[in-house]
């Protein structure tokens, strides 16, 4: 089959790298892809990139392609309702509609959602007026967390300790409008305390299958400090997860969310379900809470998850565009795999200082070191470009690279990955150095 992938990201290259290892997949086309897609491609004769990001480009390309399955990465395309244009011009496409990619797009509606159908979440209330969100604060006794209802990059979850920082988490949103247009709406609610976890799942529509667990790592420093970023690396499995729990978290929250949907709403759910969870302890037990809902694979979670999967994944997303997924037998490898991202570190410029991602961050500097990675290390490239002149690969973004390492432990992951990591170089580079540390 030909498969067209639509996105950019680290997540994009773990995804083609995936995909190759497909052999129903004769043609991969990554659509815009990014330089280690095309370090892919000389290797590979199967996969090409092709420089098209607009959706009539996009569609145009599939059709004049004969391409058989598109599977799109990130969560903006969805939101723009690409998967209901393919469809509607009989294409096949793995994801979301516009209507169902909404549980990300907007979460003011995926909580009046959520309540409605019993899943449980924080206490909340939506607000467009900055005034009435910040009297409904002072009126708290207790800390909350503040939310630009539409897309911010995972960025947008202001977590606050007390109500100045509240308040201000409200003029950063909708008065100062950091992430734009997403600030128009915001969600206030009650932060909660216990274990973050991420749960991960592909459905057809009606049938679930969850996904390895994974552990990521948000917070910018060492020790969970800092800003909030994308992600700075993570590992699967999480250990600290069980059956008993993944049970509870499937009756509780994934099965009614995805057939409610249906029910309620007269959209079925076809894709990757990513839910981002709070586990709280209750009467002696943790109990999960929906923070967020994100209709993608999470990048960096993508990057420890799919080496672990053994069942093809073309197969996967086959089946969940047919409506068959509870035919398909999923197989997992038992090792550990553990990822850390190369991240734009603080650097001096010529009018000041770069902070570093997730602030403002330099690019051009060349990267060295890539080709004595060992081979049984895996490098998934997110911010990088291709400099054919002199024959390196640059600083393009702010999470630079990803070195994953699998091993039957964690913590002989741990140390393959920094291993690794320690033998790339570049101006500026900078990484958490406690992932995986218990």
């Amino acid at each position: 089959m030909h498969v067209l992938i639509v996105g950019s990201g680290g997540r994009e290259h773990v995804t083609a790298w995936k995909f190759a290892q497909s052999s129903r997949v004769k043609r991969l086309t990554v659509a815009p892809g990014n330089a280690g897609i095309l370090a892919m491609s000389w290797n590979d004769p199967r996969v090409r990139l092709v420089p098209l990001d607009a959706a009539d480009d996009l569609q145009r390309f599939a059709e004049d392609e004969g391409v058989d399955l598109t599977f799109v990465g990130p969560e903006k395309p969805l939101s723009a309702g690409l998967v209901d244009r393919f469809r509607a011009a009989g294409l096949r496409i793995f994801g979301p509609t516009q209507a169902a990619a909404r549980l990300e797009s907007s979460k003011a509606y995926a909580k009046e959602l959520m309540h409605a159908l019993g899943v449980p979440v924080p206490e909340f209330r939506n607000f467009v007026s900055p005034e009435a969100a910040r009297t409904y604060i002072r009126g708290l006794d207790y800390p909350v967390v503040v939310k630009a209802d539409g897309l911010a990059a995972g960025k947008g979850s202001l977590v606050c300790d007390d109500t100045a920082q509240a308040l201000q988490a409200v003029d950063t949103l909708m008065v100062e409008k950091r992430f734009g247009d997403a600030g128009n709406c915001v969600v206030v609610e009650k932060r909660l305390y216990g274990r973050e976890a991420s749960f991960f799942c592909f459905t057809d529509g009606y049938t679930i299958r969850p996904m390895a667990w994974a552990r990521d790592y948000k917070q910018a420093f060492d020790g969970d400090e800092g800003p909030n970023t994308g992600g700075m690396g993570g590992y699967s499995p999480n250990d600290e997860m069980d059956p008993t729990l993944v049970e509870k978290i499937m009756q509780r929250i994934a099965l009614p969310l995805v057939h409610g949907l249906a029910e309620r709403e007269g959209t079925a759910y076809r894709g990757i379900l990513y839910i981002g969870l709070m586990l709280v302890e209750e009467a002696g037990e943790p109990n999960p809470y929906v923070l967020e809902i994100n209709v993608r694979m999470g990048d960096p979670e993508a990057q420890v998850i799919y080496p672990r999967l053994q069942t093809d994944l073309a197969e996967i997303a086959w089946a969940c565009t047919d409506g068959a997924l509870g035919n398909l037998h999923f197989d997992w490898s038992g090792d550990h795999y553990l990822c850390v991202c190369a991240t734009s570190g603080r650097l001096r410029g010529k009018k000041g200082w770069y902070k570093g991602y997730p602030g403002r961050y330099r690019i051009g500097q060349p990267i060295s070191g890539l080709e004595e990675v060992d081979d049984d290390v895996l490098l998934f490239h997110a911010g990088t470009r291709w400099d054919e002149e002199a024959g390196c690969f640059r600083v393009q973004g702010g999470r630079v690279l990803a070195v994953v390492a699998g091993r039957p432990t964690l913590a002989e992951a741990r140390r393959a990955a920094y291993r690794e990591i320690e033998k790339i170089r570049f101006n500026g580079v900078r990484y958490r150095t406690d992932i995986g540390a218990r």
